[in-house]
């Protein structure tokens, strides 16, 4: 799982690496400790009136609630989505079919108990990752304003990160972000099964080390302890 992580890169960077044609409204700046419930840029394709197809950074919610919740959001996690079988779950079905998203991410955390403590590892790669992940348009009323939410993606890990967790997020690599985020491309488990395919060998080739424990946010946060 991901329930934690890093985003050093400002949107101005974000901007050239996703190749965005617009920028949405109060995009959170870089961040050390993000956690579930923070405000967080995501990367989304959308069709406009005339049919042109935009590419868009956006803040949201990393928390999934899915449209048909009314009132308060669910008491369960959303933060993360099994890949296994998000296409038959209810909270996830319909943002598979055409609400997909990437999540940018400079690294992430997971926590390993080592003498009885757990021990923050920070999990990264050389470049920005991608994240796999699908987003949603919540509110809990029909007079309250819409609030654009997201969740991560994430599979069985893969052999070189075993002994960190069971299961790390879907890092895609960027020959696969077009499919991914294309709204006019009907989603299915077939899909998000492709994903993760092409998602072993970048989470293959990531890199992990011991952190402090996160207290605060600075990029002191990543500083292998």
């Amino acid at each position: 799982m991901c329930g934690g992580y890093a985003l050093a890169e400002p949107t101005e960077v974000l901007e050239d690496v996703f190749n965005v044609d617009l920028v949405g409204e109060n995009l959170p700046g870089p961040s050390w400790n993000i956690r579930p419930t923070n405000q967080v840029p995501i990367v989304v394709d959308t069709v406009d009136a005339a049919g042109d197809q935009r590419r868009r950074l956006e803040s949201a919610r990393w928390s999934l609630i899915p449209s048909w919740v009314k009132g308060e959001p669910p008491k369960f996690s959303t933060f993360n989505a099994r890949s296994e079988d998000a296409a038959l779950k209810a909270s996830w079905r319909d943002a598979v079919k055409s609400k997909r998203c990437v999540v940018p991410a400079s690294g992430y955390y997971e926590w390993v108990i080592e003498d009885g403590v757990k021990v923050p590892h920070y999990i990264h790669a050389d470049e920005t990752l991608a994240f796999a992940g699908l987003y949603s348009w919540w509110r809990a009323a029909e007079t309250d304003p819409w609030m654009l939410t997201a969740t991560i993606l994430t599979m069985s890990t893969v052999p070189e990160l075993a002994d960190i967790h069971d299961r790390n997020p879907v890092p895609l690599p960027k020959d696969s972000w077009a499919t991914w985020l294309d709204p006019k491309e009907v989603g299915t488990q077939q899909l998000v099964d492709l994903a993760v395919a092409q998602a072993r060998p970048v989470a293959a080739g990531l890199s992990e080390y011991r952190v402090n424990p996160l207290k605060g946010n600075s990029p002191e946060l990543i500083s292998p302890a």
